[in-house]
């Protein structure tokens, strides 16, 4: 009979060889994800922030609009393709890959609220230098929110598309969270439990189940870019993913919406599950916020009818 000592040098090496081919099928899964070269870093630049470079593009001329996708490591500035080129042709638009999103650096940070708050207010200061119109997305409206309350004189209007409910930014860290978070970001564990949450498959079924109310309406290019995005700078994504899942960019809104929410839209998804509840929400602390729901759509109007969603926002810009 092997002796322990023995016995747990077989397991060790065991182990050993399980995390090799763990870190090769991470690089290669990394390498894959870009072949179809979805999100070429060519058409735009980079912004030269404190915390990395941040990826953006400007087209049109015009009143600025700067455009936030939802803050989710598969999401980037691909989410307002189908908008870009309407809204271009009056506005001066710019578009970026949230930092930790994209073809931005994603650090190995612990990302917060406040993170992307000093973000966007150096790129306005920096780049756009003109109070601007923002139109964020999901998680992004939040922080658009804050960064209006703080500094009032950078922004002019807030479309917030599908904003999180004041409910859901407002929970607090528990001991499930924190496992999660942890185990992100372990170097090649959490690096495998990443691919597998951003697999192909389940960003498929996310547009199928999730983002659109007609699965039908769903693309391979918008789920190529999705995949795409959520694996460049190899699977880096994963320490938002962390950030998120461990409730760290969890905020309270409520006094920031006191001071900004009459400069505060909402469009949400007529379909999306508790969407007038949550715009409800918003304007129970300011009544000045005013709600439009995008006929049958959910978490994706813009992507999903881009040409429904134009003609709400024409009537509110």
């Amino acid at each position: 009979m092997a002796s322990l000592k023995e016995s747990v040098k077989t397991v060790v090496k065991l182990d050993l060889f399980a995390l090799g081919a763990m870190h090769c099928s991470n690089r290669f899964i990394s390498s894959i994800a870009l072949t179809n070269n979805m999100l070429k870093p060519g058409v735009g630049k980079y912004f030269r922030w404190r915390h990395g470079d941040v990826f953006y593009h400007k087209s049109g001329s015009g009143s600025p609009i700067v455009m936030l996708h939802h803050l989710d490591p598969s999401f980037s500035s691909y989410e307002w393709n189908e908008l870009v080129d309407q809204l271009n042709l009056h506005h001066t638009v710019y578009t970026i890959d949230l930092p930790g999103c994209g073809r931005s650096y994603k650090e190995d940070t612990t990302y917060t609220n406040y993170f992307y708050v000093l973000f966007l207010t150096a790129f306005i200061k920096e780049v756009v230098k003109k109070k601007c119109t923002i139109i964020a997305s999901g998680y992004s409206s939040s922080f658009a929110i804050m960064t209006a309350s703080i500094n009032q004189s950078l922004i002019k209007k807030i479309i917030a598309v599908n904003p999180k409910s004041l409910n859901e930014l407002i929970q607090t860290e528990d001991h499930k969270s924190k496992a999660a978070s942890t185990i992100l970001s372990l170097p090649i564990i959490g690096t495998a439990v990443y691919n597998i949450a951003m697999g192909r498959d389940n960003i498929d079924l996310a547009f199928t189940e999730k983002y659109l109310y007609n699965p039908f309406r769903s693309q391979k290019r918008f789920v190529n870019a999705f995949y795409e995005g959520a694996h460049f700078n190899e699977s880096n994504g994963k320490y938002l993913l962390a950030s998120i899942n461990g409730k760290y960019m969890t905020v309270n809104l409520k006094k920031a919406l006191k001071t900004v929410g009459d400069r505060v839209v909402i469009l949400y998804g007529e379909k999306m599950e508790k969407g007038t509840q949550i715009a409800s929400g918003y304007q129970s602390i300011h009544p000045g916020i005013k709600a439009y729901a995008i006929p049958e759509t959910k978490f994706l109007p813009h992507m999903e009818k881009p040409d429904a969603f134009l003609e709400t926002y024409q009537t509110i810009d």
